[in-house]
């Protein structure tokens, strides 16, 4: 049996990075054909957004995925939800207000994490910081 390699990281005294949580909750058919022929490709494209450093993505259940993304930055953020990929993902909200629940938080870390054998989250956006 292997023993864990631990790794700390310290944030910077004024932190730039943002954890981005979203979730998609199918209220109807449409709604629900939509979220799981689109999820794939709405990862990928977050995952090659400028900024975003690492995406993790959850069933919650049948009718609900939730995504937490990590960004160097709320300019970032912000610059993605501008972009093309951003505007596909919400036309069918435009054209189905009724069929998706969508709910998002933004967070900027006050501490680090732990984490164990490598680095994930928070820890790839301060590689310099771990120790």
């Amino acid at each position: 049996m292997t023993s864990a390699k631990g790794y700390s990281v310290y944030l910077p005294q004024q932190p730039e990075a943002v954890v981005f949580v979203n979730g998609f909750l199918a209220r109807d058919r449409a709604g629900f054909f939509w979220m799981w022929k689109n999820i794939v490709w709405i990862v990928s494209a977050t995952n090659k957004a400028e900024g975003c450093v690492q995406i993790k993505a959850g069933i919650c259940g049948p009718n609900e995925v939730v995504m937490v993304s990590y960004w160097r930055s709320e300019h970032d953020l912000k610059q993605f939800f501008r972009g093309e990929p951003h505007w596909r993902m919400m036309q069918f909200v435009i054209k189905n207000p009724n069929s998706l629940c969508l709910y998002n938080e933004t967070y900027q870390p006050q501490q680090s994490g732990k984490y164990s054998h490598e680095p994930q989250g928070i820890a790839m956006l301060y590689p310099s910081l771990a120790k």
